[in-house]
């Protein structure tokens, strides 16, 4: 089986994080890898993904925590897949937090497209619901270019696979927030009938399970 489709993009987003200004130093990015080989002992390189998303894992579980993962990215992992994993995510990356994320979107089977430009801009005191698809590429793309929202605050998401958890995950790292409100899709109807509201409703036009789950629930949705 190839590698979890997450992964390199859980990989890159750390190495995002090592750029220069960021969150930690060089880990993915460094050149040689020269700390993990001096401290690795027998360790090989699955052992360093493991190790580089565990080190983030309390800050960003959703896309760093394996235990919330459906299944598990390691384990039929091999060491050259790990490796080849590792070297491609250490290639330098200076795009911004929306083309990263697109290009995180289309590279887990998830829509890249959406003109959020075209989005009503949130007011600071509302709670929106992001549908499943967009995997908080719209509340990343409000909070980032729009100072004063908060993206774990404010926005709950809805995603019923690892692909579009990790989406929201990598949308939370981008914009430097705690652990989101992750609602699954039979978990936001039984939200809804104990009387969980949102001021506002977001998603992508065209992904039939957001337009599906819209029309179900009766949400004024918003569409980019």
């Amino acid at each position: 089986m190839p590698p979890h489709p997450a992964l390199p993009w859980t990989l890159r987003s750390i190495a995002r994080l090592e750029r220069p200004g960021g969150l930690r130093s060089p880990r993915v990015s460094e050149p040689g890898f020269e700390k993990w080989h001096r401290i690795r002992r027998n360790l090989g390189w699955r052992a360093f993904v493991e190790v580089l998303h565990a080190d983030l894992a309390e800050s960003f579980p959703t896309p760093f925590g394996f235990a919330s993962w459906t299944i598990d990215p390691l384990a039929d992992l091999s060491e050259a897949e790990a490796e080849a994993l590792v070297r491609d995510a250490s290639t330098p990356d200076q795009t911004d937090a929306s083309t990263f994320l697109r290009a995180a979107a289309r590279g887990l089977g998830l829509p890249a497209g959406g003109a959020f430009s075209q989005l009503p801009r949130p007011l600071p005191r509302e709670r929106v619901l992001e549908l499943p698809g967009s995997a908080g590429r719209i509340a990343a793309w409000h909070v980032v270019g729009q100072p004063g929202l908060s993206f774990h605050d404010q926005f709950a998401f809805v995603a019923d696979t690892d692909e579009e958890r990790a989406l929201v995950g990598l949308a939370a790292v981008e914009a430097r927030a705690n652990p989101p409100t992750i609602y699954t899709s039979d978990a936001l109807r039984r939200a809804v009938k104990q009387g969980v509201r949102f001021d506002r409703a977001m998603g992508i036009r065209g992904w039939a399970p957001a337009e599906a789950l819209a029309a179900e629930l009766q949400l004024d949705v918003r569409w980019a």
